[in-house]
């Protein structure tokens, strides 16, 4: 590079850091909303991939497509549950290397999430196309639907490498740049759509069609990543730093370990629904398939009234770390309380639509007869209590930021072992379809005071940190281990 294109980088990577140090200056709520709408955009424009799948797959193949991405879902889960563990973890250590100013440290997660995505991604397509028929059979997938949900996954498997690296768009959110963070999502999401209606509708690939276009669609996204780390990111990136080193290592799985968990609890939440359906579906008058596809129908939902969530969640969660890193411990806090009045004006409006107009919801899936009938009635029943449940995710995407993966994780712990589990089993045992229907509405609300309880200690804790650092005493925020 001559002199001149090395001046020009020098200016804009000064340029990228003064932006990535107004994080820590600028005023909160313009903040929040600056780093949190592109986030929540690019997460709802995302969403489209599996709500467009379902849509083209239910409008064309109908009750049986809409079962196997049922008995998908599980299996989709754990793949990105691996993609959180290290997409999250590299996400929050990057941020708390940029608010200490260690942009070689930020470097080096950088390459070292690379390398995790690339080993993770070859042992999850091998062993996955391996077992992929038992997998599914655990899963919740019968004889009916087997077929059209093999065909699904296998291509999806194939995907794996891109799905895992379009996460790292999670380091573009933390440097501040959550615009481009955000069109690397929605041009995927986008050209998913449309490879969706040639595929599926056009050459009537059936369900390879909806995998192969989820799997180019996330292979362009992953290109407008990788490329905003070439020429515009604040750190330098080396192939020597892709050697494995243990140290960052431990700290992202550490960081990651929470929502880790929170999919992979998801990923048996959701597989022992599937099982409790086969079990107790014969006495509520309806087919297996048509209960499956009505409860594929409602998590899909469920996944849209959630979307803004966790795009609050996600752009509160860099403005969080690298404020606790700086140790404005005040700034923290209120950060955290727009966060939460920001997400309950973004929650309501599309549960409102949904509990309103469940009917034309459910039927734009092309849903109809039974499977229109037990959607609706399933929806305003297992969503009920969605907008208070959604307090537990936010004290989650908390903890993670600051630093405090520990919390985190025990908090998860409790919200789906200790609640979750017990109610989706037993409750079936004694009123059938509809326990599995009230079993998450009833374990949502009781996680939901739990959290409560956690994050009052928590604000205690921040205010004892914050007069220490007025009285000069200095105490050290909560660091992570090297």
């Amino acid at each position: 590079m001559n002199t001149t294109g090395l001046a020009e980088r020098d200016v804009h990577l000064r340029n990228q850091r003064l932006e990535t140090e107004r994080l820590g200056t600028d005023k909160i709520l313009p903040l929040v909303l600056r780093l949190s709408l592109p986030s929540m955009i690019g997460l709802v424009v995302s969403s489209l991939y599996s709500f467009v799948d379902r849509v083209f797959i239910g409008r064309y193949i109908g009750e049986t497509g809409l079962a196997a991405m049922s008995a998908a879902l599980p299996f989709t889960t754990l793949i990105f549950a691996f993609t959180i563990l290290i997409g999250r973890g590299c996400a929050v250590v990057y941020s708390l290397s940029l608010g200490r100013g260690d942009y070689d440290e930020a470097g080096k997660v950088f390459s070292q999430g690379i390398t995790l995505y690339l080993l993770a991604s070859f042992i999850i397509v091998f062993f996955g196309e391996f077992y992929l028929r038992p997998l599914l059979t655990v899963f919740g997938a019968d004889s009916s639907s087997m077929n059209c949900a093999a065909e699904y996954m296998r291509v999806i498997l194939l995907g794996t490498p891109f799905a895992m690296l379009t996460t790292h768009n999670h380091l573009i959110r933390a440097e501040g740049a959550s615009g481009y963070s955000m069109l690397t999502q929605a041009t995927g999401a986008v050209l998913n759509i449309i490879l969706d209606w040639c595929f599926i509708h056009y050459f009537r690939w059936g369900m390879s069609g909806a995998a192969w276009a989820t799997v180019f669609s996330q292979f362009i996204s992953v290109v407008m990543v990788l490329w905003f780390f070439k020429r515009r990111s604040v750190i330098d990136f080396r192939i020597k730093d892709l050697m494995l080193r243990w140290g960052i290592i431990r700290n992202v799985f550490y960081n990651g370990a929470t929502p880790f968990l929170f999919n992979i609890v998801a990923t048996l939440t959701w597989t022992v629904q599937n099982n409790m359906i086969h079990r107790y579906t014969r006495d509520s008058g309806y087919s297996v398939d048509t209960v499956m596809a009505a409860f594929g129908v409602v998590m899909t939902i469920r996944h849209i009234i959630l979307t803004p969530l966790l795009g609050i969640s996600m752009g509160m969660q860099p403005l969080i770390g690298y404020n606790h890193g700086a140790r404005k411990y005040s700034r923290v806090q209120r950060i955290f309380l727009a966060s939460v009045g920001i997400a309950c004006l973004f929650v309501l409006l599309p549960y409102a639509v949904s509990m309103v107009f469940a009917e034309n919801v459910i039927g734009f899936f092309g849903a109809e007869g039974e499977v229109l009938k037990l959607g609706v009635y399933t929806m305003r029943r297992y969503l009920l209590l969605v907008p208070i449940g959604c307090l537990c995710i936010l004290f989650s995407h908390y903890f993670q930021g600051t630093g405090q993966p520990g919390k985190a994780l025990f908090l998860t712990s409790v919200r789906q072992i200790i609640f979750a589990f017990p109610f989706m089993i037993a409750l079936p045992y004694f009123f059938g379809l509809n326990g599995i229907i009230f079993a998450f509405p009833v374990s949502e609300v009781a996680s939901m005071f739990f959290g409560l309880f956690m994050m009052v200690a928590e604000y205690r804790h921040l205010k004892n940190l914050q007069r220490e650092e007025l009285t000069g005493l200095g105490v050290p925020v909560p660091k992570v281990s090297r």
